[in-house]
Formats: structure tokens, sequence, C-alpha cells
């Protein structure tokens, strides 16, 4: 066979695999997800005053956010400062952003902070006026061994309050509990 003959047949069976190639190629778009309904958590948006006290600390400390809609209608974005106290060197900056993720009909909520700190929360969504999130993924500081979910309770559309408590590895349940009124 001449090596003219071969380099065809060579260049034959490229352009066949690569047409077999090409047809497997798709050109629809990727669905797009639907965007969440945030319609019960509509009355989040806006600036809020928070006052949490946890069972080993002195004193409440004061939480300041917002909440708005991400330009897309994909998320609900909070971004909170916690203001220093005795025990709170300097204020903390931290950001939720929750969907909804249609896949596993359950709510994220997903947190980052400016110490590097970090969660994920999921919820089944509103029953009634209260709303459950359970950590799924969490950053094991502050002596936290294990945690339980967190209820929010909306009291009316200014005002929430909220419970939730963790372990310490020696055993000790710590509840926290938050009141939150609307502000803006």
């Amino acid at each position: 066979m001449s090596f003219l003959r071969a380099v065809t047949y060579v260049t034959a069976a490229v352009l066949l695999c690569s047409s077999a190639v090409l047809a497997q190629v798709e050109s629809t778009p990727i669905p797009m997800a639907p965007k969440p309904d945030f319609s019960k958590m509509a009355f989040m948006m806006g600036t809020w005053q928070c006052s949490t006290k946890s069972a080993r600390r002195p004193t409440a400390y004061q939480t300041t956010s917002a909440t708005s809609m991400s330009p897309d209608g994909y998320w609900m974005v909070t971004k909170a400062t916690t203001h220093k106290a005795s025990w709170i060197a300097r204020e903390l900056h931290t950001m939720d952003q929750v969907t909804y993720d249609p896949s596993t009909s359950r709510w994220i909520d997903i947190s980052t902070d400016d110490r590097g700190g970090y969660n994920v929360s999921t919820s089944p969504g509103w029953r009634g006026n209260k709303i459950t999130w359970t950590d799924a993924i969490i950053t094991k500081t502050n002596a936290t061994a294990s945690t339980n979910p967190t209820t929010m309770t909306k009291e009316s559309n200014t005002k929430t309050t909220s419970m939730s408590s963790f372990k310490e590895p020696s055993g000790r349940l710590v509840t926290v509990t938050s009141t939150c009124t609307k502000s803006g």
C-alpha cells in the first residue's frame, strides 16, 4: 500500500469519527431553574436590629443587618454587622445568601464571614409562621461540638424571634435566643 493511500484511509477514518462525535453534540440550551418564590420571606427585606443572648455570655450582643434581593432574583442576600461587646474585640461582618433548590425541595442558606467562618443550612420551608434551619456544614469554632436546628418565628412583619442551641465538647447544652425588629 502506498504512503498516499494510507494517509487517505487515515484521513477518512478521522473524518468519520469526527462526524460521529459532532452528531452527539447537543445544541439545546441549558434549562434555567425557576426563580424561587420568596413571597413568604418578603417581609424580611429591609434593615433589622437584632439582640442575641447566648447562655454562656453575660449580656446580649447587637447586630444590624440589611436584606435585599440579588439582581438575578435567585438569592435573598443579608449583610450583617455584629457590633463589639466585651467578648467581641472587633465588629464581625457576615453575608447570608438564601435560595431554593427545587431538585431537593429545600431552602439553602450559605453564610460566610470576614474571619473565615462559614455555614450551610437547609430548611424544608415555612410551616405557618415558623421556619427551621438545620446545619449541614459548619465550622467547629467557639468550642462547638454539635448544633441543633434554629427555629425562627415571624411574630409580625416587623419582628422575629429565634431559638437555637449547641453542645460544647464537655456536653453542656448552650441556648441562644434572638429578637429582631425591623427599622427600615
